[in-house]
């Protein structure tokens, strides 16, 4: 009787100290960091993000930190101008595909498309997820062409078609008629594979002084001089005055349109970028480049473990149709892909879906593309030299041909799969 008087004592002892104080282990979890060198709006979107996956798992805790020097953090999102730096130094990261096969998160690299794909692959596997993604657009102001007396729902198809609009805007004493953000990225890398024209020779070195480029940089420049086009610099500072309604058209990347939503000043339109009149063929694609979640070296099992549930979180339907609304971003998934063109969402994501589109079409046979505005080294030297253009220091053609044979010293190729020519798939 004693004795079982006792072993009663000690279950309810023992329940009452479960009770009072949980094992160690019971709601522990594991915290992973997510490292990152976002501006401040963009840093709360990822927040808001990070907060949902926070809420929804009972067994890890992601925390945001700005990127360390030294050592990769668990989970790291390099932005575009990154990009070509954590590319650089692949062996410092675990591939973002190895990672989900091997703790068993069912992942297939094909259902993400293949140029978006491509931009972080190396060595035939996928090392960071592209959740944030964009391509080079045409926005134009809607209220500002009507002062200018354009019609407000269709902009310009062709350049030559800009320069006109743009002698009508200038007429209509409006002072910024047309801008641009990351001139490189969007008129050496992106107007360059739009035309077909490569900007690395089958040889690797470097060929971004064609008579396509050159003219087009002499086109800018011409405009430069009479007011058609309004430089801000040599990131993406334009995108605050067109969003602030004082320019009327401008080509940037496609994620512009989630501020241009936000703030919503006026009506506008969105096109793909123009094209060359004479230009045989064209247009082929543009090219995509952004924010990509890359996992580091060095770090624990169950850090991997928890890091590939974050990335899981991250491809799903909801998160990745999230992204692209908030953000801006190119619909990753065959889901969110599909959301886009849906008649709910369709208006809302047009620029994301435009944007998918025209990374898909067939490239131009032959022609490389580089990727000069990821090499920072050399994207820098491109800017001075399109700036000597502009200051009418150079010809367009001189300046090229200098910032071809200044650029070859600091030009390293990147170790991601080539663009495909003719044989790129087409968009269904």
């Amino acid at each position: 009787m004693f004795q079982a008087a006792s072993t009663a004592f000690v279950r309810r002892s023992s329940l009452l100290l479960a009770l009072m104080f949980p094992m160690a282990g019971a709601f522990a979890k594991t915290e992973l960091t997510l490292a990152h060198q976002l501006d401040a709006p963009t840093e709360r979107e990822l927040a808001e993000l990070v907060s949902r996956f926070n809420n929804s798992s009972k067994d890890v805790e992601v925390r945001l930190s700005r990127a360390p020097n030294g050592k990769p953090a668990v989970l790291n999102l390099a932005t575009r101008s990154d990009l070509g730096k954590y590319l650089a130094n692949a062996d410092a990261f675990v591939s973002a595909e190895k990672l989900l096969a091997d703790n068993k998160v069912k992942f297939n690299p094909k259902t993400i498309p293949e140029p978006l794909r491509n931009a972080v692959t190396i060595n035939g596997q996928v090392q960071a997820l592209p959740v944030a993604f964009t391509t080079p657009l045409l926005f134009w102001n809607k209220e500002l062409f009507k002062k200018a007396g354009l019609d407000p729902n269709k902009g310009p198809k062709t350049w030559e078609e800009m320069q006109d609009m743009s002698g009508k805007i200038v007429d209509a004493r409006i002072n910024c008629s047309y801008t641009t953000s990351w001139p490189v990225w969007v008129h050496i890398d992106n107007v360059s594979a739009w035309a077909g024209a490569p900007t690395v020779s089958t040889d690797g070195k470097l060929a971004f002084n064609t008579l396509i480029q050159v003219r087009h940089l002499a086109r800018l420049t011409s405009w430069y001089k009479t007011e058609y086009f309004t430089s801000y610099g040599h990131n993406n500072e334009a995108d605050a005055h067109f969003v602030n309604g004082e320019c009327a058209m401008i080509t940037t990347n496609s994620d512009i349109v989630a501020h241009l939503q936000a703030a919503k000043k006026f009506d506008f339109g969105v096109a793909p970028l123009p094209v060359i009149d004479d230009n045989a063929g064209a247009p082929f694609n543009t090219l995509a480049a952004g924010g990509a979640l890359w996992v580091g070296q060095g770090h624990s099992k169950d850090e991997y473990k928890a890091a590939a549930k974050f990335l899981e979180f991250t491809l799903t339907p909801q998160t990745q149709l999230s992204i692209a609304r908030v953000g801006g971003f190119l619909p990753l998934t065959p889901a969110a892909q599909a959301g886009a063109q849906s008649k709910l969402l369709r208006d809302d994501l047009q620029a994301q879906d435009l944007g998918l589109t025209n990374v898909m079409k067939p490239g131009a046979s032959g022609a490389t593309a580089g990727w000069i505005s990821f090499n920072p080294q050399l994207r820098q030297i491109v800017d001075e030299e399109m700036d000597a253009v502009f200051m009418g220091k150079k010809s367009a053609k001189t300046a090229l041909d200098t910032a071809v044979s200044r650029g070859q010293a600091v030009y390293k190729p990147l170790p991601t799969v080539p663009v495909k020519g003719k044989a790129a798939a087409r968009r269904k």
